[in-house]
Parts: C-alpha cells; sequence; structure tokens
C-alpha cells in the first residue's frame, strides 16, 4: 500500500510564485535567445500582475476581517 504524503499540494499562488521565480533565474543565463527571453519576459509580467492581483485581494480581505471582528491595527 503506497504511503500517503504529508506534503500539502502547492497553491496557485506559490506556483505561479516558483514559475516566477524560474523566469527570473533564467535571466542569468547568458545563452537565452533573444525571442525566448521576450516571451519570458511577457509571461514573467504577466505572472507578476497576476501574483499583485491576488495579494491586493488578500490584503482587502484582512482589512474585512479586521473591521468585521474590530482588531485593533497596532
Amino acid at each position: 500500500m503506497p504511503k500517503k504524503s504529508t506534503k500539502q499540494p502547492k497553491s496557485s499562488f506559490a506556483k505561479q510564485f516558483e514559475e516566477l521565480e524560474h523566469i527570473v533565474a533564467s535571466f542569468d543565463d547568458d545563452d537565452l535567445d533573444l525571442d525566448v527571453s521576450l516571451k519570458q519576459f511577457e509571461k514573467g509580467l504577466q505572472l507578476a500582475e497576476e501574483l499583485k492581483k491576488t495579494l491586493s485581494g488578500v490584503e482587502n480581505k484582512i482589512e474585512t476581517l479586521k473591521q468585521k471582528y474590530d482588531v485593533d491595527p497596532s
């Protein structure tokens, strides 16, 4: 019987962040083709925008919860 994994699957945010990190690291490679670099750059910008939206949504949710439960911001 296979052993159950105790690791939780990565969230979409974590996967996207990992992909962005990989793209950024790929720019350290001097052998990267110009066309490939441009596509990677565009994909990186798209990922960064998606991650930014996700973080903004989380920040809004936290503020809503703090107000709902009257949490002191200090």
